[in-house]
């Protein structure tokens, strides 16, 4: 691991990099980086991936990591949030800041799986032609939105209305060449425009980028990767228990061994999920959700990482079963000494006990 002075020492130029953004002390970010480079890595040698920068206020936590780390001190991570505290600018921040370290940049959010080799993602970014991780929405299906009036108000004054929107992308991964230099910093420019005052929309950022970059060609990634933001609770825990039982040192077996770690959540088998669908096909709403969490925890395939999380079903279904108003929560879940008569119940008969230990001690009693 090679550490640099990132504002004290002239940094390289590349051809092609993988940048990642990591500051504070927290383990269960460090963790996801740390598998998130396992994963590229495990697509080939390391002298055919690009060159992997990790922009960090803690390089020691990489020492012996096949990673070249910029040093970023409390001072410019601060600048780089602005004045509006908006903490998620450092990201467009740094994203700019590494356009003058390569031709090009594949920008990567701690919490993605590669499923494919990196490489075959940066070849697709070409002059004119971008990536980001994922197509959300349109503007015309959000803009009427209470949270989002005031952005809108502030879109029209560059001539943005429903009938004219652009299209907004999720930002986990976003493909940039030196050529954008002048667009990111647009990017921030909008940023520091919409933020000003306070903001009620946390994804200004990703919105910025994919205002910014509205007339050049965008390419998704995610049959490259799997960005895993909405189910973090289970890659939590994989990689917790991965990294307990292998350490955080750096090693080609350490590739290998990641191998063994499922690079998606515990999903019961399609003609499973097609099962549990015709099961609660007369339930609606909340009580689908709920049956289908309690279901999905128990019909998890059987893997040693798959056991460990199949829990956060069960986690799911409770936060559900607290949601209800409470006369329904107390006629439906009131007696959990028993299956709940309008649920199905798992296959697997040991998991009844499981889980209705679990619903006992997280859903709350009704009065």
């Amino acid at each position: 691991m090679q550490v640099i002075d990132f504002q004290g020492t002239p940094v390289k130029k590349v051809r092609h990099q993988l940048l990642y953004l990591i500051y504070g002390d927290k383990q269960v970010y460090r963790h996801e980086a740390k598998f998130s480079i396992l994963t590229a890595l495990s697509h080939g040698q390391s002298s055919t991936m690009p060159h992997i920068r990790i922009l960090t206020d803690r390089p020691e936590d990489y020492l012996g990591w096949p990673v070249e780390t910029l040093a970023l001190t409390p001072q410019l991570l601060s600048e780089w949030q602005g004045n509006n505290g908006y903490i998620h600018r450092r990201k467009a921040c740094a994203i700019a800041a590494g356009l003058k370290l390569a031709h090009k940049t594949l920008f990567v959010d701690t919490d993605t799986l590669f499923l494919a080799h990196p490489g075959s993602l940066l070849q697709q970014i070409q002059p004119g032609q971008n990536l980001m991780d994922s197509f959300e929405y349109h503007w015309d299906q959000v803009c009427e939105r209470e949270t989002y009036l005031r952005l809108g108000n502030c879109l029209r004054a560059h001539g943005v209305s429903r009938g004219n929107g652009f299209k907004l992308y999720n930002s986990g991964l976003c493909g940039v060449s030196d050529n954008d230099a002048s667009l990111l910093e647009q990017a921030i420019e909008r940023i520091d425009e919409w933020t000003e005052g306070g903001f009620d929309i946390h994804t200004i950022e990703q919105i910025a980028i994919s205002f910014t970059l509205r007339n050049q060609t965008i390419r998704k990634t995610d049959r490259h990767v799997y960005h895993y933001f909405g189910h973090k609770q289970f890659f939590h825990t994989m990689h917790a228990h991965f990294f307990a039982q292998h350490g955080e040192t750096f090693d080609a077996q350490l590739i290998e061994r990641s191998r063994d770690v499922p690079r998606s959540r515990p999903l019961p088998p399609i003609w499973r999920r097609l099962k549990i669908k015709w099961q609660l096909r007369n339930q609606r709403g909340a009580f689908y959700r709920i049956g289908r969490d309690l279901l999905y925890g128990s019909e998890a395939p059987q893997n040693p990482y798959f056991n460990l999380c199949r829990h956060h079903w069960w986690d799911s279904a409770s936060r559900e079963i607290n949601r209800l108003e409470p006369e329904r929560r107390k006629k439906s879940f009131g007696q959990l000494e028993q299956w709940p008569q309008q649920m199905p119940a798992p296959s697997r008969a040991q998991d009844k006990s499981l889980i209705l230990a679990q619903l006992n001690r997280q859903v709350t009693p009704s009065a």
